[in-house]
């Protein structure tokens, strides 16, 4: 087998760093967090909770055509995604379906909102190809005869080679491959072979393939070997003569394998299709034959059943395929001029070698990577940060502090002036540690030994002591307050019962009375933050007696009590 070329030549080597989860804080040392896909939102948001500015994210397209990843499209314009953070479209096609669909959502963004805002998608998105490894394709004789041998592949007949995944709905439909090379074959007069190196998704789709290929190439003997065996995929590219992939499916944004076979010297055959066409240049390295497809509008049945669920994501793409052409004719005439003329193979070949190595191997790609990093990092430095956190203010909405999200749900919420008090021993403490029931809460707990600690600071006798108190006594700072709300939170965990006299008089002050009335609180304000002092809004009901309804509908109809009104300052409790 080949030896894996050598990526250190010119730079140091460096030893991998492990940054655990719970200190994502720590990206902000590399500069850049490379994801490899284009679902980066999350991560934005999770930066978010630390600072915008500290690290860029970048991600990279893979097929865009599921609707998890037109979702995550649709976030570029939504979450915290700043202009130096970047989305890597690995093909001009690609790249313009990226930008056309962000066009359109932001269309529709300003009509759902009633506004025109500033095109909100300011991430970037370069074009940068997927990188090989170019030097590991090259030809080896010794595997081109032992594979030839094996599949009785004479040494004057050419053979042709498909790699990848061998299905006619999610990959390419076989039957203009079938046809051309059975017409190229009686055209030449050449004894011609095809190799299918790669897998089937289902029994049933073997079957098919191989009742079509029986029917239609019937002159041309088919070898279908396992492409998932690197040894065997080594062994293909050296046996093969020329590589063709007539791909027709909306999934391929980019086209790994044509690359490949130009690295292993082996002219193509490809469609003129999305991705694949940035590969090539037609008729230097090999030859491109020309698609056509349905215009725009004739797909919105298919949208609307892919939405529905009445179509999978398989049935989805397998169906826009069916209206994809790619003319046997054409096929045909190329395959033609390659089985007819030695020299043209081998001149088109040299050529892809020469191209795959010069703009696709690593050793171009990741400088072209570094490059984009840098410039993202100076993008840090001076551009202007997107939704800044306000103090005070929700960093991540969608997915809030629960107990901000649901304060309303409790009937108090913990605070310095609640009292707690002893419950249990110091043994029967132990042993409501060893119950599994409770094990969900492992790690966010106190250990064991703060659990006592806490304990060890209340009375015996079951004197209440107030939230404050105990954290003075535990040795207070902030780390000993979340010491004791998560032991408040955790009842069957921790030694303690928070707010056990707390409707009692255990409490030294009247608990205060918070407006629930949203139009008393200033945008972002949370209930909580709002001063005691304010009155309760008299228009509303006690939560427990509140149902909502539609604005301006009447109580009766809305089977309220008469003293149940709506809130006529802000309509929203009703």
């Amino acid at each position: 087998m080949p030896k894996p070329s050598s990526r250190s030549a010119g730079r140091p080597l460096r030893s991998a760093r492990w940054i655990p989860f719970e200190t994502p804080e720590r990206i902000g040392t590399t500069g850049c967090l490379f994801y490899p896909s284009p679902t980066i939102a999350d991560h934005a948001w999770l930066r978010r909770r630390h600072d915008q500015r500290a690290w860029s994210l970048c991600g990279i397209t893979h097929t865009t055509a599921s609707d998890t990843v037109m979702e995550a499209i649709g976030t570029f314009a939504t979450a915290p995604l700043q202009s130096w953070d970047a989305v890597i479209c690995t093909s001009r096609a690609v790249h313009d379906m990226v930008e056309g669909l962000l066009d359109r959502w932001h269309e529709y963004l300003g009509t759902r909102l009633n506004t025109r805002p500033e095109h909100p998608a300011r991430l970037q998105l370069p074009i940068i190809p997927l990188g090989i490894d170019a030097q590991a394709f090259a030809g080896d004789d010794e595997a081109r005869i032992t594979f030839r041998q094996q599949n009785n592949i004479s040494s004057d007949s050419v053979a042709a080679l498909f790699l990848g995944r061998l299905s006619a709905t999610a990959k390419a439909h076989p039957l203009p491959m079938f046809m051309g090379l059975q017409a190229a074959q009686r055209a030449t007069g050449r004894r011609v072979h095809l190799i299918l190196a790669g897998w089937f998704e289902s029994e049933a789709e073997r079957k098919q393939i191989e009742g079509l290929a029986r029917e239609v190439c019937p002159d041309v003997p088919v070898h279908i070997v396992d492409g998932r065996d690197a040894e065997i995929r080594r062994q293909a590219w050296s046996a093969a003569d020329f590589f063709t992939s007539l791909s027709d499916n909306i999934q391929e944004t980019f086209g790994l394998t044509p690359v490949e076979a130009m690295a292993a010297g082996l002219p193509v055959v490809i469609t003129d299709w999305n991705g694949y066409r940035d590969t090539l240049d037609n008729g230097v390295q090999g030859i491109a034959v020309p698609t056509v497809s349905a215009p725009p509008g004739a797909g919105d049945i298919l949208a609307a059943r892919y939405r529905s669920g009445r179509y999978s994501y398989g049935g989805y793409i397998g169906r826009a395929a069916q209206f994809t052409a790619v003319d046997p004719d054409l096929v045909a005439d190329a395959y033609t001029r390659l089985i007819s003329d030695d020299d043209l193979r081998k001149h088109m070949g040299k050529a892809g070698q020469a191209h795959a190595r010069s703009r696709f191997d690593w050793s171009v790609i990741i400088p072209e990577y570094e490059a984009l990093w840098t410039e993202l990092a100076a993008r840090r430095a001076t551009d202007t940060e997107i939704a800044p956190v306000a103090p005070g203010a929700s960093m991540d909405l969608l997915r809030d502090d629960p107990y901000r999200l649901f304060e309303g749900y409790p009937s108090d919420l913990i605070d310095m002036q609640m009292t707690v008090r002893r419950r249990t021993t110091d043994a029967a403490m132990d042993n409501l540690l060893r119950f599994e029931i409770n094990s969900a809460v492992s790690g966010l707990l106190p250990e064991a030994a703060q659990t006592r600690a806490l304990l060890a600071a209340l009375p015996d006798g079951g004197a209440p002591v107030s939230v404050g108190e105990l954290i003075a006594a535990a040795g207070g700072g902030a780390q000993g307050h979340s010491v004791v709300r998560e032991a408040g939170r955790g009842q069957a965990f921790a030694p303690l019962e928070v707010g056990v006299s707390r409707w009692a008089a255990a409490r030294a002050y009247p608990r205060p009375k918070r407006p629930e009335c949203g139009a008393d609180r200033a945008p972002g304000q949370s209930r909580r933050s709002i001063p005691a002092t304010r009155p309760r809004c008299p228009e509303v009901t006690p939560p427990h007696q509140r149902r909502h309804r539609p604005t301006g509908q009447s109580d009766a109809s809305a089977g309220r009590r008469d003293s149940s009104r709506a809130c006529a300052r802000c309509s929203r409790h009703g």
